[in-house]
């Protein structure tokens, strides 16, 4: 299953090789349905050639709908007319995929009102910004996206009436990443940074 939050170039480009062969040949894809309706009118060239050979293979959703057990997709108009992003629960916990829906991680947190040049809808972009931007402040969930510091991974929380990005800190992960991470970990350089 390939999972699509957009139709723009970054998110679709690698789905076909410019002598259009398939890169997951077996692969279902899911997208928004609004997102999907809006680019089929467009005749735009990536679009054209990347993913309308692939609509008999693609599922468009709607807001809240389960794609598969522990992935739901949620609606984030904003950066594209239909963009969406995904909640993935596992275990008892939980991972926003983001993508793009706030397109700068300082900015568009810190002035969700501010219109950006980007946003395919503007009045909608501000709402779409303080909606997922509130509901990741108040359940305290993380989030991955783009357009975010390294390692792209943070939470939201609540700074007056607006919001802030807070990254999270990869010097404290170290440990993950194996025998070397763990000597890296134990060195003194580590100790006196944590």
């Amino acid at each position: 299953m390939v999972v699509l939050t957009r139709m723009h170039g970054d998110p679709i480009g690698g789905l076909r090789s410019d002598e259009g062969a398939r890169a997951f040949p077996n692969a279902h894809c899911i997208t928004g349905a609004q997102e999907f309706a809006a680019w089929e009118t467009t005749a735009d060239q990536g679009f054209e050639t990347k993913l309308r050979p692939l609509a008999a293979d693609m599922t468009p959703i709607e807001e809240g709908a389960s794609i598969a057990p522990g992935l739901t997709g949620l609606a984030a108009y904003e950066h594209a007319p239909g963009h969406m992003v995904y909640w993935l629960e596992s275990e008892g916990k939980s991972l926003w995929l983001a993508a793009d829906f706030a397109n700068h991680y300082v900015w568009s947190r810190a002035y969700p009102d501010w219109e950006m040049r980007l946003a395919a809808d503007k009045a909608t972009a501000a709402i779409t910004r303080r909606r997922p931007s509130g509901l990741l402040a108040a359940d305290h969930l993380p989030f991955i996206g783009y357009h975010r510091p390294w390692p792209r991974l943070g939470c939201v929380e609540r700074h007056g009436t607006s919001y802030r990005y807070v990254a999270a800190s990869y010097q404290l992960m170290l440990q993950i990443y194996g025998s070397v991470g763990n000597r890296l970990a134990q060195s003194p350089h580590a100790r006196g940074i944590r």
